[in-house]
């Protein structure tokens, strides 16, 4: 007997293919048409919008509104912004990680390095996010922490009798550390399932950027792949006893300081003088993260809201020469023959000095009318 399978409907076939079934009005998102579908104004959803070109990115507030139309707006400058911070291909980090962990992310995968491989040496422990449990979960949860209870307080026993310290009641421990004993003993469950190579639990940590970036870009990475973009020094910011700390330079869709030992002989814009532009080659040092958007719940945020600093320098061509400028591993890079450092340098100095020469000498046309107009004044006299 042949077996019946169930046939889905063009109506339901259709819904689950299209962006209305994906929608959801507490996440932000962006969303994007191609081809013919752009011409007819056709974005998946329930209605053509007025947009008909290709290339266009929008955000949809609500699907369909008592007047029965699609609200949306244009969000073709956070589409497009986070086109640019793919191409600079650099990891951000959080500003509260700068100063104690900077190496956490640039891990280098290499035997020479086996500190930087365990997770254990640079990964965060996990943390259950006791905000988003509910009640049935926290119940659990309080029922699985009380029954390691006992054996957490032997072991913190234990250990301070290693130390010669007498021992503390629960309320003096919670008393004693900046965390709860409930989120310490949660820190040291962690360490021990990232210790056993058996375990296959999954831990639910939080993205260590938002999202921002997904590789691990290495500061060795970011110079080989990129090359120095456009930029333009805007601005300069000056101290109390009037000296020049750094310039403001607008880069890649946003604003960047260069620091005034990364500038070079690079000047700002002056908006009177059109021959000082400011435009610049910058390459971008390093980024941090102080706030994020939010991008779930009722009061959904765009790009706007995100803070972050980022610190560039000034290209100047000299600090940057590399004897062999291809991809490493690749053929040009294997057949391409060593540059003559030393000979260009020589040859750059010369062509300075002809040219502080011929700036300040006078030329032989000149020198000959002089000397004419001196021997005319002589026998005129």
């Amino acid at each position: 007997m042949a077996s019946t399978v169930a046939r889905v409907s063009p109506f339901g076939q259709l819904l689950k293919q299209s962006k209305f079934s994906s929608f959801d009005s507490r996440i932000a998102q962006v969303y994007t048409t191609h081809g013919g579908d752009a011409h007819r104004g056709d974005w998946g959803f329930k209605r053509p919008l007025s947009i008909r070109r290709r290339g266009a990115f929008i955000s949809v507030k609500n699907v369909d509104t008592p007047e029965y139309q699609t609200e949306w707006s244009s969000a073709e400058p956070q589409a497009f912004w986070m086109k640019n911070w793919d191409e600079l291909q650099i990891t951000p980090q959080w500003s509260y990680q700068v100063p104690s962990e900077e190496p956490r992310d640039h891990v280098q995968e290499s035997d020479h390095l086996p500190n930087q491989q365990d997770p254990s040496a640079w990964r965060p422990p996990c943390l259950p996010n006791l905000d988003a449990m509910s009640r049935e979960e926290f119940r659990k949860y309080l029922a699985r922490i009380q029954a390691h209870r006992n054996r957490f307080y032997k072991e913190t026993q234990a250990v301070q009798a290693k130390k010669g310290v007498s021992g503390s009641s629960f309320y003096q421990l919670s008393n004693s550390y900046a965390l709860g004993w409930d989120e310490l003993y949660a820190q040291y469950l962690s360490k021990q399932r990232r210790a056993d190579p058996r375990s296959r639990e999954i831990e639910h940590l939080p993205h260590r950027n938002g999202g921002l970036s997904y590789a691990n870009y290495t500061p060795l990475q970011t110079f080989l792949m990129t090359k120095e973009r456009k930029g333009r020094l805007v601005d300069e910011y000056v101290g109390k006893d009037r000296k020049k700390l750094f310039y403001v330079a607008s880069f890649a869709g946003m604003a960047g300081i260069v620091q005034k030992h990364h500038a070079g002989l690079a000047q700002p814009m002056v908006w009177d003088d059109p021959r000082r532009t400011g435009q610049v080659m910058l390459r971008p040092q390093n980024a941090v993260l102080h706030r994020l958007p939010n991008v779930v719940g009722r009061v959904r945020q765009g790009l706007k809201a995100t803070k972050m600093d980022m610190e560039l320098k000034v290209s100047d061509g000299q600090s940057h020469v590399r004897s062999n400028p291809y991809p490493p591993g690749s053929r040009q890079y294997i057949a391409a023959e060593p540059l003559e450092l030393t000979s260009s340098r020589r040859r750059n100095m010369d062509n300075l000095v002809v040219r502080s020469k011929a700036r300040f000498s006078p030329s032989t046309g000149v020198t000959l009318g002089i000397l004419s107009n001196i021997i005319r004044k002589e026998d005129s006299s």
